[in-house]
């Protein structure tokens, strides 16, 4: 009996504290992992970005955006870009974005 009145209240606390890590997940600030995503978006070179849509979720949020390149002497590329960004451990740590499809073309010499 001892054994389920100690497990009861600890199963409750870690509930409420997975409830309270994915809300903030969903409905907190990101601000900077927007910032992150533009730059996964734009890659190493320096590019304009347009936010087409995102998506939030307790484990993962998603972007889409219309980005822009001018390079000097060239006439302007573009490409769409999907960006996905998700935390190192399912609520915890720190965000990494990847491409998931698109993207600017390569650079040429």
């Amino acid at each position: 009996m001892e054994a389920r009145a100690l497990v009861r209240p600890i199963f409750a606390v870690i509930c409420l504290g997975a409830t309270a890590l994915g809300l903030n997940n969903t409905y907190g600030d990101d601000t900077e992992l927007k910032a992150l995503a533009e730059k996964v978006a734009c890659g190493t070179a320096t590019c304009s970005v347009k936010l087409l849509h995102e998506g939030r979720s307790a484990f993962k949020q998603s972007f889409g955006y219309q980005t822009a390149l001018v390079q000097k002497g060239k006439g302007p590329r573009g490409a769409s870009v999907d960006v996905a960004c998700q935390r190192q451990y399912i609520l915890l740590g720190e965000y990494r974005c990847a491409i998931t499809s698109g993207g600017l073309p390569e650079s040429s010499p």
